[in-house]
């Protein structure tokens, strides 16, 4: 028996439809990770959201050279 024989036999609608079954789940799971992160996780975001806010830090727009 050949592998065209197989292939020509089977019942090829199942592939597309275990595709979006994997793509759902791999969406599911980066969703409840980005809308639930652990909390370590949220300590670093909390920091990072917060730097724009500190004023120890010099920023981008006060350290650049201006070239003539």
């Amino acid at each position: 028996m050949k592998l065209s024989d197989i292939m020509g036999h089977m019942d090829l609608a199942t592939f597309p439809e275990i595709a979006l079954v994997i793509f759902l789940v791999v969406f599911a799971a980066i969703g409840l990770r980005v809308l639930r992160p652990s909390p370590e996780r949220r300590a670093a975001l909390d920091e990072a959201a917060r730097l724009p806010l500190d004023d120890a830090t010099p920023s981008p727009t006060t350290q650049r050279s201006v070239v003539p």
